[in-house]
């Protein structure tokens, strides 16, 4: 059995979300990421949209935690887009200690880089937004418990730098609803696009809710057309039946 899928998967929780993805592309969100090392943490908030590489019988704890809705895009669309594995680091790794060393006294000679990620400095920018934790503990619907984040095999979009906005931003500037609204807005008009022949899947809760997708998908016209709709038709898959047949 394979450990990876030909495709890479983005779930959610809302199918007013996935109807979004569907009309108008993926939108890019910063997301609050935690590094941690054996002597210290990296905080920042990325832009990104996170992927997973799991194959179909093995993603129902994913489902379980992400949502029951979603879209499945073929590898070579992932590849094309400029999309990457991820880089787990172990908390109490060497690797993890040496770029956390390195980190420190590079900001050392740059002080206003802790508070202003500069466009110059995209080396440490760029490994530090493709990072995450082998494991740890994770906080959903107000319930933390432990998990490990590499069983998801993630794989990340993060847009190339842009004077229009920050790269990455440390927490203080991404705490309130009030900041969280303010830093997306400036992603608002940016996508993650993919064409009707890149999508592998389309996840939906159950059968009751095919023929409603089925309209949607004949109503965003300038996106599918009448080939596209029947193609995609065959494509729709619930998560339902993948509790159930898998």
């Amino acid at each position: 059995m394979a450990l990876s899928s030909n495709s890479i998967i983005h779930l959610t929780e809302e199918k007013e979300s996935l109807i979004g993805i569907l009309s108008d592309n993926f939108r890019i969100k910063y997301c609050k990421e935690q590094i941690k090392s054996p002597i210290g943490s990296i905080k920042a908030a990325v832009p990104m949209v996170s992927f997973c590489d799991i194959p179909l019988s093995q993603i129902k704890d994913h489902i379980e935690k992400y949502g029951k809705y979603g879209i499945g895009l073929t590898k070579e669309w992932a590849k094309r887009k400029r999309l990457n594995p991820i880089l787990y680091i172990d908390d109490n790794s060497i690797i993890g200690e040496e770029f956390y060393k390195t980190f420190l006294k590079y900001i050392e000679s740059k002080p206003q880089f802790v508070d202003v990620m500069l466009m110059d400095d995209r080396f440490y920018l760029d490994i530090i937004r493709y990072m995450k934790n082998y494991d740890g503990m994770l906080t959903r619907k107000g319930v933390t418990k432990y998990y490990r984040f590499s069983d998801e095999r993630e794989w990340r979009y993060v847009p190339e730098h842009s004077h229009e906005f920050d790269p990455m931003l440390g927490f203080k500037y991404y705490n309130t609803e009030e900041q969280k609204n303010a830093e997306n807005a400036k992603l608002k008009d940016l996508r993650l696009e993919f064409e009707p022949n890149d999508i592998s899947y389309i996840f939906i809760k159950n059968d009751s809710e095919i023929t409603d997708f089925v309209d949607l998908l004949s109503k965003v016209k300038r996106k599918y057309n009448y080939d596209d709709v029947n193609r995609l038709m065959t494509r729709i898959i619930t998560t339902e039946q993948i509790f159930n047949d898998f």
